[in-house]
């Protein structure tokens, strides 16, 4: 990866959906067409594997974020954190290397009946529930390795 993909990934980390492929060609010094190949590239490289919107959950209706913390059984742990996303409401699962809480997800409802059922479904499934925290805020920033500006 050079300094236009550092760029390109960069810029489409800022804002993705309005910025077209000739924008960020005139930020990173390259033409359109260039920006268009070399996504295609990072693309099939697996370093760009999806395009995703932010959500403010909250005002899409789900006034309930919260994140829980458990165990699954080591030799579990892949298969169980991938069923999890199938659970409504499940928005983001981790599998963390660890022996204890070695799984971490992010969940929205609407009641506390929707966030019960979220816990109920993941005891279900074998994981071991410890800890459940109501998310107050959560902020996100492109990583700074990215941007052509910064020397890390």
């Amino acid at each position: 990866m050079d300094d236009v993909d550092r760029g390109i990934l960069h810029t489409l980390q800022q804002d993705a959906r309005n910025t077209t492929t000739r924008e960020i060609g005139e930020q990173v010094g390259v033409t359109a067409s260039t920006v268009s190949n070399r996504l295609g590239q990072l693309e099939a490289d697996g370093i760009i594997t999806n395009y995703l919107a932010t959500l403010s959950y909250d005002q899409a209706g789900f006034p309930l974020h919260i994140s829980i913390s458990g165990t699954a059984p080591i030799v579990e742990r892949e298969a169980l954190a991938k069923q999890a996303l199938n659970i409504p409401g499940v928005v983001n699962v981790r599998e963390l290397m660890a022996g204890q809480n070695n799984i971490r997800l992010e969940a929205v409802g609407r009641s506390n009946d929707d966030i019960t059922r979220v816990v109920t479904d993941l005891s279900e499934l074998g994981m071991s529930i410890s800890d459940e925290v109501l998310i107050r805020n959560q902020y996100y920033h492109p990583l700074a390795f990215l941007d052509p500006e910064i020397e890390i």
